[in-house]
């Protein structure tokens, strides 16, 4: 991943964070992110045992990223959902519409190489962000899947980083 951050579609058009969400909206994604924090271990426990089988019931393309923390050197698994791409795969760094990047974001910003696994398959992955020109096909791709990327937007002033992770072996 370079240097530059391409973002989401139109990160201009919000001066406010959590501006057009409703107070119950808000106070289900600070929910939704401190849940998230504190179960992130037991999501990637359960996703392996179930090599991935856990999210066919959302019907849901989940995988696991495991990248190496930029700062503590250690190795750091999150349950990500992902948007198919041929062999690659597209993630967004959404963060539920947090305020900042999540850290699996800054540690590809740091060292894209990382480890990927797909219903039980490992592969290890190169990140790259999407060319300017792509983000906005890739946009409307990742709303017609999934219509909570529109309320994450809503949450916050910031544009998403969107992802590409290239299978490199």
């Amino acid at each position: 991943m370079g240097a530059r951050d391409r973002r989401g579609p139109d990160p201009g058009r919000r001066a406010v964070t959590g501006i057009g969400l409703s107070r119950l909206e808000r106070i289900g994604l600070t929910l939704h992110r401190g849940l998230d924090r504190y179960l992130s271990p037991l999501g990637v426990r359960l996703y392996r045992r179930t090599r991935g089988g856990i999210a066919r019931p959302w019907h849901v393309d989940a995988l696991l990223l495991t990248t190496v923390g930029r700062r503590s050197g250690r190795p750091r698994t999150v349950v990500l959902q992902y948007f198919p791409d041929g062999n690659a795969m597209v993630v967004v760094a959404a963060n539920d519409g947090g305020r900042t990047h999540p850290g699996w974001y800054h540690n590809l910003h740091a060292r894209p190489e990382a480890v990927v696994e797909v219903m039980g398959r490992r592969l290890r992955v190169r990140a790259e962000e999407l060319p300017a020109d792509e983000v906005p096909g890739w946009w409307q791709r990742i709303l017609k899947r999934d219509a909570s990327y529109e309320r994450y937007e809503r949450a916050t002033t910031r544009s998403f980083p969107i992802v590409r992770l290239v299978p490199t072996g």
